[in-house]
């Protein structure tokens, strides 16, 4: 994902839990799914049109909060990604020994706070005395603390995307959340038209519904392998690592959404180059460290109609030719040179899209999916 957390460790993470803790299910049929559409829509997670019919820009989800300027998951990385212009927040949530859920992507202190000691072998009043190694020394936040701050009236457009981390128990961590959010309100909208729950296996998937069955869900993952395997299930967002995107089958992936009506996000884009390739191939959402660079990319990205022919007769075309562009290009061309995408990060982006495929491919075997069963649970709970 980042300079502390590398692409090997993130992934490796996951395949440590997975191998430990996952039970197989039979292999997936690709067959039309008739039990489908109990995940609920939220429509107000779409980018709309521009005046000009013009796809609006993504949105901008500020990972883990301004990371690039602040310390990660804080009250200072959230605040001041809500005011450089972020709309969500990505976050990721742990419980500790006795209960409360709290804000750390990494399940143990180490690396934040700089003690060797698991977030769930700690009680919440030794957590909330540790400072960040990073200035400005911040505490770790609650999940609570964060729903408090942006349920002011002039923070009501702000949403959060929440990361489930697979070292969490999956009930006992469903079931605290839904616990908190029935018991904190949110005055001007309800949570769940604020909030979208990031889970990265179908067991999660499936205890969303059971748990907070009004609340939309995302599927996190650097496998498009097991992400194709839920493209025919309406109303589930894609969360995909970025360079599983531009590497082999990311094109392929992103028409088939489209062609399914998915919305599809992208994580975490750091590079102003990878930023306007993500605007280009029009993502629905951006995760990334730096809100306020996103923001000005897309507030410099421009759009040009124009009319061209193709095989049915004469039909108006809208050229995104990115920030800077001066409406003198004679044809449409979805070029990544447009971006400034280099030789070298077109090699970085083939070895990491490789690397993500090998891995990506054990993830979906451990975590094999019997769509068919999935959606008769889903099905299920639905009646009941």
């Amino acid at each position: 994902m980042d300079a502390e957390t590398p692409i090997l460790e993130n992934v490796m993470a996951t395949l440590q839990y997975s191998l430990k803790a996952r039970r197989p299910t039979s292999p997936s049929s690709p067959k039309p799914l008739e039990k489908a559409g109990h995940f609920p829509q939220a429509q107000w997670v779409d980018r709309g049109r521009n005046k000009d019919v013009t796809r609006a820009k993504p949105f901008t989800i500020a990972h883990r909060g301004f990371k690039a300027k602040y310390p990660e998951n804080t009250m200072s990385a959230f605040t001041h990604a809500i005011r450089v212009g972020a709309q969500g927040l990505e976050t990721d949530v742990h419980l500790s020994r006795d209960g409360e859920i709290v804000l750390s992507h990494d399940a143990t202190l180490q690396r934040c706070f700089g003690v060797k000691k698991r977030i769930i072998d700690c009680d919440w009043q030794y957590i909330s005395s540790l400072r960040t190694r990073r200035e400005p020394f911040e505490p770790m936040p609650r999940l609570v603390d964060l729903l408090r701050y942006i349920s002011t009236p002039e923070r009501k457009h702000v949403w959060l995307l929440l990361d489930i981390k697979l070292d969490n128990h999956p009930e006992t961590i469903m079931r605290a959340i839904a616990n908190l959010l029935h018991s904190i309100p949110s005055e001007h909208r309800p949570w769940n038209k604020r909030i979208i729950i990031g889970c990265w296996t179908a067991e999660y998937l499936s205890l969303c519904h059971t748990y907070l069955p009004s609340f939309p869900v995302s599927l996190i993952s650097y496998s498009l392998i097991y992400a194709r395997k839920f493209l025919q299930i309406p109303n589930i967002f894609f969360n995909i690592k970025l360079k599983a995107l531009m590497g082999p089958g990311g094109a392929q992936f992103l028409e088939d959404a489209k062609n399914a009506q998915q919305k599809v996000f992208a994580w975490t884009v750091n590079d102003e180059s990878f930023m306007r390739w993500s605007i280009r191939h029009t993502m629905d959402g951006v995760v990334t460290d730096n809100s306020e660079l996103f923001q000005r990319i897309c507030d410099g990205w421009k759009v040009e109609r124009r009319c061209f022919y193709n095989n049915n007769g004469y039909k108006y075309g809208l050229l995104d030719k990115g920030d800077g562009y001066d409406g003198d290009g004679d044809d449409y061309e979805d070029d990544d040179e447009d971006d400034g995408i280099t030789v070298l990060q077109h090699v970085n982006i083939l070895i990491a899209g490789v690397i993500l495929y090998v891995l990506g491919s054990m993830f979906a075997t451990v975590h094999q999916v019997d769509l068919k069963e999935f959606l008769d649970e889903l099905y299920d709970e639905y009646e009941k």
